[in-house]
């Protein structure tokens, strides 16, 4: 569960697996809680495919910080998805 980018209190990450079999996307959680469920959001559509825990505030931001930083994002989701490492991006 590579840990792709960080923003205050929202972390994103990507589950190995899916890279695999899904287009590209990210789960967004909110750093603090240990019963999360995960925000699913997709690269390419900025669609919302799980809400998780995150309120409409937080979505909004998750997708705003996802649209302004596509490229880089993309970028890491590709390196999980083919074996590479990569060191979380800390977004503003």
């Amino acid at each position: 569960m590579p840990k792709i980018a960080i923003y205050k209190f929202l972390t994103f990450f990507i589950f190995a697996y899916d890279a695999l079999n899904e287009p590209p996307h990210l789960h967004i959680v909110k750093e603090k809680g240990n019963r999360q469920r995960s925000a699913k959001i997709w690269l390419e559509t900025f669609k919302v495919a799980e809400t998780g825990t995150l309120n409409e505030k937080e979505l909004n931001q998750a997708i705003s910080l996802i649209k302004k930083n596509q490229i880089i994002l993309l970028d890491a989701f590709n390196k999980v998805k083919n074996g590479q490492k990569i060191t979380t991006i800390k977004l503003k």
